[in-house]
């Protein structure tokens, strides 16, 4: 996979009395390699694998790293598909790996060491019938797939299993009439309360909910009737409210009242804290220059100095601001990506999620972190790679641009 640097100032923004001291960990999309930089942008650690991400990769507690991988038998058709699970240490061997054709997007290392994950499940052609909403005629040779969660253990055991379409209101739970059928429920993030029960971000149904573990019911839901515009990125706060990413795609138009303004933020995205209990939103960042959008993919984390670091995925722009609505630290990814054809031909800054991690992180205790071990280097592009870009230049001008 190619990547090409350019050759600008990444950290546009950095307070350091203000901003969260630690390290900062993405993985580009439709790249293979994981990159971890510190607070003025220079890398301390990467790691490179087989194949390409469409999501992203984790640390567990103990600071190895989870990578999602796509390889070559992902069906291309199901957004975000991966097939693999590969957990590496710090210098890239190969610990564990799992396979799994149906993989998607999001996956949440457990207190007790297994893993929660999320994939694609098949629904069956008599439940097909009483789902409505969505393009019609969008099957996928007359299949529909919904959104499964599975706890599995570092043994590959499966010890609790949910799948949405067993779950969902098919009255109620319709997508929007510009999404397609064959990805019903689709989902893109996870998130566990203190006492296991689950949340997930349900984009097509502009929806988070929340699910009872013991019994696989819904028991809490919020999002539509607050203009979420197919979210991305839950998590559950210390507080005890959620925080959620919301990309505005496809969302209601605005009326004089709602929660944002009027005309500001149909095309706009957002950063909101919920509170589970009255389900009101109390605190919420809009970048007020309105240019903060990406209309897939994005996150948000509340890190514990009470700043919150977000990701507008298209852009490959991270930023930390604080309760207050500062900016304290914006990081550029310098790293272009040469998307594979099937995704279209073209570069791309996209970065699913960031994650950042303190200087006491238990992973990074007795590792390396001098980014001075590491030298960049002006690499000429491949002959494929030109020639690639050249097909892009083309089809651009065929298109009037």
């Amino acid at each position: 996979m190619a990547y090409l640097r350019e050759l600008t100032k990444d950290v546009e923004i950095h307070d350091p009395s203000k901003a969260y001291k630690g390290y900062t960990l993405y993985a580009p999309m439709f790249g293979n390699m994981a990159w971890l930089v510190d607070m003025k942008g220079r890398v301390v650690n990467y790691w490179e694998f087989e194949h390409i991400t469409t999501n992203h990769a984790r640390f567990t507690p103990d600071g190895t790293l989870i990578w999602m991988g796509r390889g070559p038998e992902a069906i291309e058709e199901l957004a975000s598909n991966s097939t693999e699970l590969v957990e590496v240490d710090w210098d890239g061997k190969e610990l564990w790996r799992y396979d799994d054709q149906y993989l998607n997007h999001d996956f949440i290392c457990l207190d007790n060491g297994n893993l929660l994950i999320m994939r694609y499940t098949e629904i069956p052609k008599d439940i097909q019938t009483h789902i409505k909403g969505g393009i019609p005629g969008t099957e996928l040779d007359g299949n529909m797939y919904g959104i499964s969660l599975q706890e599995i253990t570092k043994q590959k055991k499966i010890v609790w299993e949910w799948k949405n379409y067993e779950h969902l209101d098919f009255e109620r739970d319709m997508a929007d009439c510009l999404d397609p059928r064959y990805t019903w429920g689709y989902a893109n993030s996870i998130a566990v309360f203190p006492n296991e029960d689950i949340l997930i971000s349900m984009r097509h149904f502009n929806t988070i909910a929340r699910i009872e573990k013991k019994t696989g019911d819904i028991i809490w839901r919020w999002g539509p009737e607050h203009l979420l515009g197919h979210p991305h990125s839950v998590s559950v706060l210390e507080n005890g409210n959620i925080l959620c990413f919301d990309n505005g795609l496809h969302r209601r138009w605005l009326k004089p009242g709602d929660p944002l303004e009027v005309g500001t933020a149909f095309e706009a995205s957002r950063v909101v804290e919920v509170d589970i209990e009255t389900g009101e939103i109390v605190w919420e960042y809009v970048d007020p220059r309105h240019i903060m959008y990406t209309n897939i993919c994005g996150s948000a984390q509340r890190l514990p100095n009470e700043n919150t670091l977000i990701c507008e995925s298209k852009k490959g722009i991270f930023y930390e601001v604080t309760f207050e609505k500062e900016i304290v630290w914006k990081y550029r990814t310098p790293f272009v990506i040469l998307r594979p054809s099937y995704f279209g031909w073209g570069e791309s800054k996209l970065v699913f999620q960031a994650h950042r991690f303190g200087e006491d992180f238990r992973g990074f205790q007795g590792k390396n972190l001098d980014p001075e071990r590491f030298e960049w280097v002006i690499q000429k592009k491949s002959k494929k790679a030109r020639e690639e870009e050249e097909e892009v230049k083309r089809r651009l001008a065929r298109l009037g641009y």
